[in-house]
């Protein structure tokens, strides 16, 4: 049977280039036996509150791609209007607030949080996912809790992702509520040693990767 990836972090390789995936942090939100998938943690969009707003209720053009990406599969991409968006229609205090591109793949926007209260599935020790539309709301109204909203995600087939971490493209680490919620300026740098060295303690088969560091 093969190891889940749920609640794991994908960590680019610092061999990749394509600036879709370079220096990117994916979140693996979903993994069963037909589909495993992610939200890239690290690609801020930072809109004005009257683009905010619009981005709540349809999917801006400049989040869809013509380019295909390297390691998704061949589902459909981010639509330049989404209609089913949660927040068309709600009364929200619609702040400044970052959202977070997640990836090329359309979805509704959704978002990562550490209440229990407005989940409806956990990804990693005390990570939240969030995509009714009262939780979003509920969300967003809390000015206390840090949250990601994210829109778009990744998307692979289980023997595909085996194969593009075998093939080195994404280092494999769990995730935790620091890594997740940190800036995003800052993450990759942040993750990609300890992230390199749990995948140098798998190949050669210790269990603590800590153990690897102290090596380095």
């Amino acid at each position: 049977m093969r190891e889940s990836y749920l609640g794991q972090l994908l960590v680019a390789s610092s061999t990749i280039t394509d600036p879709m995936y370079a220096n990117g942090v994916c979140l693996i939100v979903h993994d069963d036996e037909t589909r495993v998938i992610g939200v890239m943690l690290n690609r801020p969009i930072e809109p004005n509150p009257e683009a905010f707003r619009a981005i709540l209720s349809e999917t801006p053009s400049h989040l869809s791609t013509e380019q295909e990406p390297r390691f998704s599969t061949n589902t459909e991409k981010i639509k330049e209007s989404d209609t089913n968006s949660p927040f068309a229609d709600s009364d929200l205090p619609l702040s400044v607030r970052p959202l977070h591109f997640g990836g090329p793949l359309s979805g509704p926007i959704v978002a990562l949080h550490q209440i229990r209260d407005y989940a409806e599935a956990e990804t990693g020790n005390g990570i939240y996912v969030a995509a009714q539309k009262q939780h979003l709301v509920e969300l967003i109204r809390d000015q206390n809790e840090p949250f990601r909203l994210i829109v778009g995600h990744l998307g692979w087939h289980p023997e595909e992702l085996d194969a593009e971490v075998a093939e080195g493209h994404w280092h494999v680490m769990p995730a935790n509520v620091d890594d997740v919620f940190s800036s995003a300026s800052d993450m990759w740098s942040c993750v990609i040693r300890r992230a390199t060295n749990s995948s140098l303690a798998k190949w050669i088969g210790l269990p603590d990767a800590n153990f690897i560091g102290e090596l380095n």
